[in-house]
């Protein structure tokens, strides 16, 4: 975890997409836990079925049922990677993907996974992805997909995966299929734009994730800025802040007034 976060001051509770500080302010959140709570409110049902499985005592790693159901709502959300396994950390997930890249033909074994978020298509070339499920971390496993009819398909079919809890695997899957109903609720091209009308001079964006137009050397600046003008972007230069799902005018004109002042 990139020491910027610990800019942020004490938070005492979040909803949404914004944070509270026990010193009472507030603040935006363009981070969103590196795209794990992407879909803002909505991510209550994920919360509600992690709690009724809680409830039914699925918080052991017994084979169960939920697994299958976990890896066909990541197929799902990534059609064509129908290749899926199912880890409790992305350690090792990262760790699998690499034993199956070394059985892969002209694949560095030491590549990393391309990470495959939400709403951003996957380049060509990657044929093996660590999906960013849209789950809270306490909650959230990891996984792993494979492009099919590849031969990273066929190297991660010999991985076996991890037996996680069911609570997990249900939580994520409650999350993969929220998706659906953010983008017909909204969270699409015509948000991200209204986004960009305040802060297009501040951020390069690809569908709703968003680069800072300052070199790594001034990105600490940039992310004090914004934490004065009431938001928290992605402590690391190398990982994308995120159009929130909801924000008003009046965040984001005092974010843009922080920012051009301080840069």
């Amino acid at each position: 975890m990139s020491d910027l976060l610990r800019l942020l001051p004490p938070i005492r509770r979040t909803r949404g997409n914004r944070l509270y500080a026990a010193d009472g302010r507030r603040f935006l959140d363009l981070w969103l836990d590196d795209g794990r709570g992407i879909l803002g409110h909505r991510d209550r049902l994920t919360r509600t079925a992690a709690s009724n499985a809680a409830d039914k005592g699925l918080l052991r790693p017994y084979p169960g049922l939920y697994d299958a159901r976990l890896a066909k709502a990541v197929s799902a959300a990534w059609p064509g990677f129908g290749t899926v396994r199912v880890f409790e950390s992305d350690e090792r997930a990262v760790a699998a993907a690499a034993r199956a890249g070394a059985r892969v033909p002209g694949r560095s074994p030491g590549e990393a996974p391309h990470l495959a978020r939400p709403f951003a298509p996957v380049p060509a070339d990657r044929d093996l992805v660590m999906p960013r499920l849209p789950c809270p971390r306490p909650f959230a496993p990891a996984c792993l997909a494979a492009r099919d009819g590849s031969p990273a398909a066929e190297a991660l079919a010999a991985e076996p995966g991890d037996l996680v809890p069911a609570l997990a695997c249900l939580a994520a899957a409650r999350g993969l299929a929220s998706l659906e109903s953010a983008a017909a609720d909204g969270y699409d091209e015509a948000l991200w734009k209204r986004f960009d009308r305040r802060m297009a001079a501040f951020f390069e964006r690809e569908g709703p994730y968003l680069r800072a137009r300052v070199p790594d050397d001034r990105y600490e600046a940039f992310f004090r800025a914004a934490l004065a003008g009431g938001a928290l972007v992605s402590p690391e230069p190398g990982s994308p802040s995120i159009v929130p799902p909801e924000f008003d005018d009046g965040e984001l004109v005092k974010l843009a007034r922080s920012l051009e002042s301080a840069l």
